[in-house]
């Protein structure tokens, strides 16, 4: 009986510990308060996506060496039709699909701040422009009995849209990682009936509706790297716009 109230203790901060670990991993993203200060003073900034220099996985594989890999794994257990279209999905959510995953909840992170600016997808008559590098992806797996969010390393630059060879700031957000549950988007409500909530995005709708299975990697996997990331980033900004 004596023992209960020191294991009840070591329990209590081995969760303390657990859960500031996890907000200070959270928090880790590198930010000059002074070159961003800009930002505070606009009402919306652009947005681009750029996947230069892609690699895949532990083996670092290029965007082409990763593709053939993964095209032959799906060929093997299904067959070419389900390989070719799995990857023309690939490149239609690295276009469209990831870039406003991004921008969504990013905008549904800071719409609260004093300084509430927008970001916008892809429009160029914007003073000021953001772009969102990928040079790194990871999709994460789920055998079942073990599972793994997928994973990403991003590089985030700001430029005056006239000027994008002058780059004000550039910040890092490494090892990004999506959420376990994989269609659990920040910005996206679902009630527990199934249910679509007030927040209900068509093509988010579509997306969601082509959820792939082994051995096909999660697009959708890889989208809540980008939801999660996209969340991360926008604490951080807090010292900015708030």
């Amino acid at each position: 009986m004596e023992k209960k109230p020191f294991m009840y203790k070591l329990l209590l901060s081995s969760i303390f510990f657990f859960i500031c670990s996890n907000f200070i991993y959270a928090q880790h993203i590198k930010l000059d308060k002074k070159e961003m200060g800009f930002l505070a003073a606009q009402e919306k900034v652009n947005v681009v996506f750029t996947y230069n220099d892609l690699h895949f996985n532990a083996d670092n594989f290029t965007e082409s060496e990763f593709l053939q890999y993964i095209k032959e794994k799906i060929a093997k257990k299904l067959n070419w039709e389900e390989a070719l279209d799995w990857e023309e999905k690939h490149f239609a959510a690295k276009d469209s699909i990831y870039p406003r995953i991004f921008v969504e909840a990013l905008n549904n992170r800071i719409k609260n701040y004093d300084h509430p600016i927008e970001f916008v997808w892809n429009d160029p008559s914007l003073k000021y422009t953001m772009k969102v590098q990928t040079d790194w992806m990871y999709f994460g797996y789920d055998a079942g009995i073990a599972e793994q969010p997928a994973k990403g390393n991003l590089k985030i630059s700001f430029y005056e849209t006239s000027t994008p060879e002058k780059i004000i700031s550039e910040i890092e957000v490494e090892r990004a990682e999506g959420f376990n549950v994989i269609n659990n988007f920040s910005f996206y409500n679902i009630s527990y009936n199934g249910s679509i909530g007030i927040n209900s995005k068509v093509w988010l709708d579509k997306f969601l509706e082509a959820n792939e299975n082994h051995p096909k990697p999660s697009l959708i996997r890889m989208g809540t790297m980008y939801d999660k990331a996209a969340v991360r980033f926008g604490m951080t900004l807090k010292r900015v716009l708030d």
